[in-house]
């Protein structure tokens, strides 16, 4: 039975290495959400990009990244055409963190429409 306990080490680790990705990666999910939901509730671009920086700054705080993942974040919001806030209009946000603790670049993104009832 002792002698079987090494054997258990690697899928220890593994789980392990999963779980933290697995967080990463639904945290950062959640976290872009909430940043083109800000955007798309502003009432004009100037307001609509100061929203979305400081959630993502206040909720990568919140979430638990650490200050090297939130310096390494890029944000780039698209719009499905020139105006973006008009009623109707596809506002899409793409997060890219980089994680030194789990040696990986995480790649999330979210959409919403903007309400024509705003």
């Amino acid at each position: 039975m002792i002698l079987a306990i090494p054997l258990f080490l690697p899928i220890l680790i593994y789980i392990t290495q999963f779980a933290d990705v697995s967080a990463k990666e639904i945290n950062s999910r959640n976290l872009v959400r909430e940043v083109v939901r800000a955007y798309v509730t502003s009432e004009d671009l100037g307001e609509a990009q100061s929203r979305a920086s400081t959630m993502l700054e206040y909720g990568a705080h919140r979430m638990g990244f650490t200050e090297t993942e939130i310096s390494s974040m890029k944000l780039s919001i698209t719009c499905s055409s020139h105006s973006c806030l008009t009623e109707g209009e596809r506002v899409l946000a793409r997060l890219q963190v980089t994680s030194p603790d789990i040696h990986r670049t995480i790649d999330v993104s979210a959409q919403m429409y903007v309400s024509p009832w705003q």
